[in-house]
């Protein structure tokens, strides 16, 4: 008897053509479902979260609304009040006669001796 031998093996071919069309329409209904999705963010948003155009000449540091440090001149002012203060003359408690001076002529009032008022 002689043994009967099996087929040869085929080869396996890889259908490219139809595994390139099934990516094609998966990356297709990925960027449909992508624009859709951003669509309807925008259109759903309440009101409360949508960005105001800002008015033309509007300063806007990022994303916090505040002007440069370089046009705030709100410390200037401030500092010149208390240099003011502190090279002046006033009142510290008028009913018991304490009195701010300037820390100079404090200084040389100290120095000088003389015990005009100096506690």
């Amino acid at each position: 008897m002689s043994e009967a031998r099996p087929p040869p093996p085929e080869l396996e071919r890889l259908p490219t053509a139809w595994l390139v069309r099934v990516g094609a329409v998966a990356l297709g209904l990925l960027a449909a479902a992508s624009v859709s999705a951003w669509g309807l963010w925008i259109l759903w948003r309440p009101a409360s979260e949508r960005p105001l155009p800002m008015p033309p000449g509007t300063v806007q540091v990022g994303m916090v609304d505040q002007a440069p440090f370089t046009l705030d001149r709100r410390a200037d002012a401030l500092k010149a009040r208390q240099r003011e203060r502190l090279e002046g003359y006033g009142w510290v408690d008028v009913d018991a006669g304490v009195i701010h001076q300037p820390i100079d002529a404090a200084m040389r009032q100290l120095l000088s001796g003389s015990e005009g008022g100096a506690r």
